[in-house]
């Protein structure tokens, strides 16, 4: 591995919050997708069924540059303690997808009403969270994080019901928030929580590469909203996100969120949306998505282009003049959905949303929608590397198309176990180059990988860490580096086949649900009928 490139990999490391870092590619790369593969059209728009979710109380509108502090909402009457009919959420499936309705009859259902302030800084909302006990003791208590304040943000949370009932809540545990509950609830027993909240939405890239953000006129709201926290083997999992990596560790639950804004933006939601009305200069848009393992919201001026793979359309959302590097993405995601689709089953949702904001990472993935960094939108120019900022493009885009694979559909623990997902989709990445473009051409992307484990000298740490044990340059190099050498050396060990039938199992098998090492292990032993004992240890497993 040369200097310049190793160089030019660190730069990429440090830019990256999937770090979905290109490489070499082919000579020749398609500037179209074979005929017949994908139908495209622009700005179409599709009649769903609709839903409504009782407005939030007005309320005075507090300065917005800057904010004194958090603004309290007013008292809203208690939500409803019925979840909303889960009917709702079958526009958002393919039809192979839509018995998850009825296989996760306890899954969390998250009923939300917020308004974003017209200097779209200011988010206050309404939310119930309907929770189900799956454990196996009582509950005394639910944790929410506050992810807004971990991203340099403010949150603050008023009225809090429990099944109609005022409690007492504390957000004076880090970023957490305890609910208490008024009496133990059994397992097997459900409760509806229910809270106002208001987020003021950090103005500068901050923290965890900006993924909270207002700025250059584009709002990206990730995380924004009490997130319930994982109860695990651990208890409540209450462990504060790292500033390396992504921040949620979730189970997957179903969201319902209507959304006031002003009219004068593009709104750009996770899910399908069920109902739309415009009133002077006011649009609600209700969005109804699920399973999955959060709702992400951006909103800007942006312009569409779309395509269909299959049952699902794909839309491209960018400034009207970088439309060549949206149609790119377009272009990319459609051929990433086509391969993943054959190579590891069907992608669940109708609809998979491309959106770019000024995020200071190359790429970031949340349900059924990836965010691409606006630099690299702008095809016809060139890093300071060098490289093509179409080439940073198709691999980011693709990295993110996997993530829908490695993280939504299978869940992980992102903060303990983010090889899982992270090591898992940078093989994947490689994969899409070589059913795209040829073997030769996916062994010229994979030279990228250990270019990233020669960052650290190749030093063998363990692929298996937490974010947090990582130094440095130690995350990028032995997640996605490492990580992936390591999983094309399981490929290898056990035989292509093999392994393609074993992710597709894994896949099925943990569908909604979160894995863990141990049980990839297990899964990969059952189908080479092998011990990767040695090899697990070799690669994987800390001392």
């Amino acid at each position: 591995m040369n200097r310049s490139l190793v160089a030019l990999l660190l730069m990429l490391a440090l830019l990256t919050a999937c770090r979905a870092a290109p490489a070499a590619l082919p000579t020749a790369v398609p500037t179209a997708a074979a005929p017949g593969e994908v139908a495209t059209e622009q700005g179409s728009a599709n009649e769903l069924p609709t839903a409504t979710i009782p407005p939030i109380a007005p309320e005075a509108t507090p300065p917005a540059d800057p904010p004194p502090a958090a603004t309290q909402p007013s008292a809203v009457e208690p939500s409803a303690v019925q979840p909303p009919d889960r009917a709702v959420f079958a526009a958002g499936l393919i039809d192979a997808e839509r018995a998850v309705l009825d296989d996760f009859p306890a899954a969390p259902i998250y009923q939300m009403a917020i308004e974003i302030d017209e200097s779209l800084a200011i988010v206050r909302g309404r939310q119930t969270v309907f929770y189900t006990n799956l454990e196996d003791t009582p509950l005394d208590a639910l944790y929410f994080h506050l992810h807004a304040k971990t991203l340099g943000g403010l949150i603050t949370v008023t009225d809090v019901t429990v099944d109609g009932t005022a409690v007492i809540a504390d957000d004076t545990i880090n970023h957490l928030l305890r609910v208490p509950l008024p009496a133990p609830l059994a397992p097997g027993a459900a409760t509806a929580v229910a809270m106002n909240f208001t987020t003021i939405v950090p103005t500068e890239i901050g923290r965890n590469y900006g993924v909270l953000a207002y700025y250059e006129e584009v709002l990206a709201l990730a995380h924004f909203y009490p997130m319930l926290a994982v109860y695990d083997a651990t208890g409540w999992n209450t462990v504060e996100p790292d500033v390396q990596g992504d921040l949620t560790y979730s189970d997957a639950a179903f969201f319902l969120v209507e959304v006031t804004a002003p009219a004068n933006v593009t709104l750009v939601g996770s899910g399908a949306i069920v109902a739309e009305t415009t009133q002077g200069d006011t649009q609600t848009i209700t969005y109804a998505v699920g399973p999955a393992r959060d709702f992400y919201l951006a909103a800007g001026d942006f312009a569409v282009t779309s395509a269909t793979v299959g049952e699902t359309t794909i839309n491209s959302y960018a400034p009207s003049d970088m439309s060549q590097g949206a149609a790119l993405a377009l272009e990319v995601a459609a051929a990433a959905l086509t391969s993943l689709n054959e190579r590891l089953g069907s992608y669940p949702y109708t609809e998979l949303d491309i959106v770019t904001t000024p995020t200071s990472a190359l790429g970031i993935e949340y349900p059924g929608l990836i965010v691409g960094t606006l630099r690299m939108y702008d095809t016809e120019l060139t890093s300071q590397s060098g490289m093509s900022y179409a080439d940073i493009l198709e691999s980011t885009t693709a990295h993110e198309v996997n993530h829908q694979w490695f993280y939504n559909l299978v869940g992980n623990d992102q903060l303990d176990e983010p090889w899982l997902d992270e090591s898992l989709t940078s093989y994947s990445t490689y994969r899409y180059y070589a059913d795209r473009y040829g073997q030769e051409a996916a062994d010229n992307y994979f030279n990228m990988f250990e270019g990233r484990w020669a960052m650290v000298e190749g030093e063998e740490i363990p692929v298996g860490m937490p974010v947090a044990e990582y130094e440095e340059a130690e995350y990028s190099a032995i997640v996605y580096g490492r990580g992936a050498v390591f999983l094309r050396l399981l490929e290898k060990t056990i035989g292509r086949e093999t392994f393609d039938a074993f992710l597709r199992d894994y896949i099925q098998q943990f569908r909604w649900r979160v894995a863990g090492t141990a049980a990839f292990r297990a899964l990969a032993e059952e189908h080479c009928a092998c011990d990767l004992g040695p090899l697990f240890a070799a690669w994987v497993y800390e001392e």
